[in-house]
């Protein structure tokens, strides 16, 4: 995600035998044998959970504790070449029941069909709205963004946390995590300074080469954060919500601080040491059990173990419209992923056309992640309902995919152990609205 792209940052009910069922329907109402069902009626038994974080009297990450803990890279990489994971099998070792049951949904879903996704903006999760006017469904997977639980000074750092939490349990949607991670501009800056930043260009002393050293005050940063990641993944495990996890993204370029920036870093391989760090601190210290891991580097520079992830990502951002099925990046992901991994289009700034998608011969994505903002919508009506973008896509084309019969959406989801299927709240809560916006367009 760029830095100009960051920073511009039917009311019809569904049906009530698609709300009540199980089953994933198809948009005529018939059964979609396309898509696996997995609702029966077995009882799926969660593992236990993973370690807790050790805390201090505050509540924040006992540093004495986390920093006794570090990754040795030589023997997790030994650990990793010598590790055989099955077909079908998460990378995990932890992975409890719950998370291997979505993790087999997507395996089964790869390839015959495309979830639908999209990036909410914040607590209003306004694009909701757009969705639900225009179609009467919703994405099936909702991106979530640890970008403020590292900020000092944080009021409510769980209110995305809260939020994935809602989403899964209350409505039943799959749960993505991405981290635009705050570090301070400056490691030597007071302690109690506001002065955060993730984007290169705003961090004046901030080294990724110390982030990965020991002994350094950028590796006591990056220890304290992902200790403090740990805690909110542990609350979403508790609650019994899988993750879609996608820390360090669009590795590929100097935009973000964890980013290859010059040849020293591709070289002494700085940002697969960082996210060797995560990956051995979630896994094998705190053994969280409802990561599905997402690889997001896009690069030959960036590439990772194929041991420490599951599915492989790609951020694509045409300057002009294009909802194209993205061949040539799928080519250009396909060689440096390893073989048999899930691919998919983890941020967009246009939807792909599943005609193309799905035309003669398959484009295989898992799913589309629309980013928020102004790529899904573009000012408000007088009632504050806001409008679906037509520069970047025509409401006959949003029905057009919400109504295809290889995207999955919301209302097709499979119904997950411990979740009901309620429309959102703040659809709920902007019913008036939606209705009045509803009838006035139909009567122009």
């Amino acid at each position: 995600m760029k830095s100009s792209k960051f920073r511009r940052i039917t009311a019809m009910l569904l049906a009530v035998s698609i709300l009540a069922s199980c089953e994933p329907v198809d948009k005529t109402g018939m059964v979609n044998t396309d898509v696996t069902d997995i609702t029966d009626t077995t009882e799926v038994t969660a593992a236990p959970l993973s370690n807790p974080v050790a805390v201090d009297e505050n509540g924040d990450v006992d540093m004495e504790v986390a920093l006794a803990y570090e990754t040795d890279f030589d023997a997790l990489l030994a650990s990793l070449d010598a590790k055989t994971v099955a077909d079908g099998d998460t990378v995990s070792d932890n992975t409890n029941e719950k998370t291997k049951v979505v993790f087999d949904w997507l395996k089964e879903n790869y390839g015959k069909n495309i979830i639908s996704g999209q990036q909410a903006s914040g607590s209003k999760q306004v694009e909701d709205i757009v969705y639900y006017m225009q179609t009467g469904d919703l994405p099936a997977i909702k991106g979530f963004d640890f970008i403020f639980t590292t900020m000092p000074h944080n009021d409510n750092p769980s209110e995305w946390t809260d939020m994935a939490i809602e989403w899964h349990n209350k409505s039943g949607g799959l749960v993505s995590f991405c981290w635009h991670w705050n570090v301070p501009r400056d490691v030597n800056q007071d302690a109690e300074s506001t002065a955060y930043a993730f984007y290169s260009e705003d961090i004046t002393n901030f080294s990724l080469k110390n982030a990965v050293t020991p002994g350094t005050k950028e590796y006591e940063v990056v220890v304290h954060d992902i200790d403090l990641i740990a805690i909110e993944l542990q609350k979403l495990e508790a609650a019994g919500v899988p993750v879609l996890w996608r820390p360090l993204h669009e590795a590929s370029g100097a935009w973000f601080w964890w980013g290859v920036a010059d040849r020293e870093i591709a070289q002494e391989q700085y940002y697969q040491k960082l996210w060797y760090m995560i990956y051995d601190r979630l896994e094998n210290y705190h053994k969280l059990t409802n990561l599905i891991w997402v690889w997001n580097g896009q690069s030959k520079h960036t590439q990772v173990h194929p041991n420490t992830y599951d599915i492989s990502g790609i951020d694509v951002y045409p300057n002009t419209e294009d909802h194209s099925a993205q061949v040539a990046k799928r080519k250009a992901l396909d060689t440096i992923t390893e073989e048999g991994k899930m691919l998919t289009l983890s941020e967009v700034g246009y939807i792909p056309d599943p005609d193309e998608v799905f035309g003669t011969e398959t484009v295989e994505w898992l799913y589309f992640m629309p980013w928020n903002g102004d790529f899904i919508y573009s000012g408000k009506n007088v009632y504050g309902i806001p409008k679906l973008n037509t520069e970047k896509m025509s409401p006959e084309f949003l029905k057009k995919v919400y109504a295809h019969d290889k995207v999955i959406t919301w209302s097709e989801l499979p119904q997950w152990e411990g979740t009901s299927r309620e429309i959102p709240e703040n659809i709920n809560s902007q019913m008036l609205y939606i209705n009045q916006t509803i009838e006035e367009e139909a009567n122009k």
